[in-house]
């Protein structure tokens, strides 16, 4: 009993020891990929364990007939395929588990146990086609391998919200399509996966059933309803080739999650014969391109992951016609070494492309036949190692005849008494019959004629020297290489010499008038600006004022007072004497009066008053002014009567000067 013990603790001991240093992995997963029974089978399970240096054998076991239908060294490889041939019959229970090596020590992972020909694990599926209208979304998806019905499981969710599933199958051998209903105005996030349909009865319980793996979170957009606005710039025109820019705007992002690519269509040999087209798709918002000197088609539509826009289709015009054939443009092609493509039509206005135009492959321009008398235009394509250009575009005429009409509405401008000014409206392209070389116009007046000759392109000429005063009649006609058209005539009478400005003197005049404005607008601005300095106020001499501190200096009004004026006499005529109130007075007024002293001075002299100041500031209300004496005094002889009086103003003053009986003046 105690050996019994023993052993059964040692056979303990050294299992705990293996499984010390050996880590099983997960259960096996074996599927084939469709149902069809001719599939071969894969297996594949989970390492637990990092260490290198294990390897892995698969076992099948027979679990009805109690035997190994196949054991397989897998090595490092977490994955194996096993052949059909391999199993026998698929149709059995079997057991399978993985047995792990690490040195010498071996475990085995958990068993499962399965018939084999009900495990099918398709593909994961991918979304085909999306079309979202409204609130409706339309998918299409890809087939089973094996191209029979499916259970699917779709999940979808806006940005940021929580899932939400749905569950539904498809039928054999016809599309998978699924209608899901959505927001409108919303942008959607989906995934799928799928289960086979089981075909056996033993097949029934979910221990079977493998879901596939889930496809890719796919977004969906909101449809494209706007057609693009598509814009082309000419870059550049040479040898023949026009280089082209084409550039769009982007839909709004609600409509472009999920990328935009763009379907431009470009037609690059108008003739109908090898006529090609080529497709081009790109994510970009330009695409550069090289076309012809003819009109050129282009469509664009854009596409994202739920359908495509409506399509634009824009035509590139042709350039310019010409008037007259290029002559730098090559009219020896040689048809032989390349194809061409020869475009003609008629061209009644000279400038409008009609919808009717003629193509022809491989045709020369004088194989063709066309109305006589109109004009018409062509162009001729050639193309070598895919390289498109125009060879050759000019009008033409089959036969031409003189223009049926002459210019019409001929008017006289810009009269003189020497020049004049005839003007017309060019004659139109339909009434040419041919190429118009230039105009012919005739002069007449004061007995003889002129004709002069005018460019085609021109419809003015100025008519010089001619007489003042004098009739003329002007003529003016249409000249192709078959001959002149008719005349359309206009009469005109010049002006007299004298009458009216000539055009220099009209120049003179206006540069005077305009020079005497701004002169005035000069003027004024510099009074309102007053850019000018002002005029400096005069300046008092600066003068010693001793004044009593109690003088009144308050303003004073004008007072009229008489005082006597000595008159100066001779100095040996005695002088009279001077009241002491008319002495008073005189001060009063600035004016100092002296009494004639007995005496003469030392020198003899007489004081000079002039050499006297006054002590007083003068009376503000005679303007700061001090009283001066005016000069010369206007005196009467003594026979003059009482009343002979004369006023003199002076520096602000007004003087009365009145002769009196005893000699004396009085102010």
């Amino acid at each position: 009993m105690r050996m019994r013990v023993a052993v059964l603790v040692l056979v303990v001991y050294v299992s705990l020891t293996e499984g010390a240093g050996c880590v099983s992995t997960s259960r096996p997963h074996c599927y084939k990929n469709s149902t069809r029974p001719e599939e071969d089978f894969t297996c594949e399970w989970d390492k637990r364990n990092p260490e290198k240096s294990q390897t892995h054998t698969l076992h099948i076991w027979d679990s009805e007939n109690k035997k190994i239908l196949t054991h397989k060294n897998c090595g490092k490889q977490a994955q194996t395929n096993i052949l059909l041939e391999e199993l026998g019959i698929t149709k059995r229970k079997t057991d399978i588990w993985i047995q792990t090596q690490v040195g010498n020590l071996t475990c085995n992972s958990s068993k499962i146990s399965v018939i084999l020909e009900c495990k099918v694990k398709y593909s994961k599926p991918q979304i085909l086609r999306m079309e979202r209208l409204a609130g409706i979304l339309n998918i299409t998806l890809d087939k089973p391998k094996d191209n029979k019905g499916a259970k699917y499981e779709i999940r979808w969710r806006e940005r940021g919200s929580e899932w939400q599933n749905a569950t539904f199958e498809t039928k054999d051998r016809t599309k998978d399509l699924y209608t899901l209903h959505l927001q409108y105005t919303e942008i959607y996030q989906i995934q799928m996966r799928r289960q086979a349909k089981p075909h056996l009865h033993l097949c029934k319980d979910s221990l079977h059933a493998l879901w596939s793996d889930w496809s890719p979170v796919v977004d969906v957009p909101l449809e494209i309803s706007r057609t693009p606005v598509i814009r082309w710039v000419e870059n550049n025109k040479a040898n023949g080739n026009r280089d082209i820019t084409l550039s769009w705007d982007a839909p709004p992002y609600n409509e472009s999650v999920g990328g935009v690519k763009y379907n431009l269509t470009i037609s690059v040999w108008p003739c109908k014969i090898n006529q090609k087209k080529m497709d081009h798709f790109t994510v970009n918002q330009t695409y550069n391109t090289s076309i012809t000197y003819s009109e050129a088609r282009i469509s664009i539509f854009a596409t994202n992951t739920v359908g495509s826009s409506p399509r634009k289709h824009i035509t590139i015009p042709a350039v310019k016609h010409l008037s007259y054939c290029d002559s730098h443009m090559s009219s020896n092609v040689n048809t032989k070494a390349m194809k061409t493509c020869l475009e003609w039509y008629k061209l009644e206005d000279g400038e409008t492309r009609p919808e009717k135009v003629n193509k022809s492959y491989n045709t020369a321009l004088k194989d063709i036949k066309v109305e006589n008398f109109v004009r018409h235009y062509y162009f001729l394509h050639t193309v070598k190692k895919k390289h498109y250009q125009t060879a050759v575009m000019c009008p033409f005429y089959s036969e031409q005849r003189a223009p049926i009409n002459g210019p019409a509405n001929v008017n006289i401008s810009d009269l003189t008494h020497e020049s004049a000014v005839v003007s017309w409206i060019a004659i139109p392209v339909v009434e040419q019959r041919g190429f118009l070389q230039h105009y012919v116009i005739w002069i007449s007046g004061h007995g003889n004629t002129k004709v002069h000759k005018v460019p085609a392109h021109n419809t003015s000429f100025l008519i010089k020297d001619l007489h003042p005063a004098t009739s003329y009649t002007v003529s003016i006609a249409g000249r192709t290489e078959a001959g002149d058209g008719p005349n359309s005539t206009v009469n005109f009478e010049t002006h007299s010499k004298e009458m009216g400005l000539s055009w220099q003197d009209c120049t003179i005049l206006i540069i005077c008038v305009v020079a005497l404005l701004c002169t005035i607008i000069c003027s004024v601005a510099v009074r309102r600006l007053k850019l000018l300095p002002e005029v400096p106020s005069p300046v008092l001499d600066t003068i010693e004022f001793r004044c009593p501190e109690e003088q009144d200096l308050s303003p004073m009004m004008e007072e009229v007072h008489e005082f006597i004026l000595l008159l100066r006499q001779d100095l040996s005529k005695p002088r009279e004497d001077v009241t002491p109130e008319q002495g008073t007075l005189l001060q009063d007024f600035g004016l100092v009066v002296f009494e004639e002293e007995g005496e003469e001075d030392e020198e003899g002299g007489v004081t000079d008053l002039s050499s006297m100041k006054s002590c007083c500031y003068p009376n503000p209300s005679y303007r700061g002014q001090t009283l001066q004496l005016p000069e010369p005094f206007h005196t009467t002889d003594s026979t003059s009567k009482d009343n002979d009086t004369e006023s003199t103003y002076k520096n602000g003053l007004f003087f009365e000067t009145k002769v009196l009986e005893f000699d004396k003046t009085s102010l």
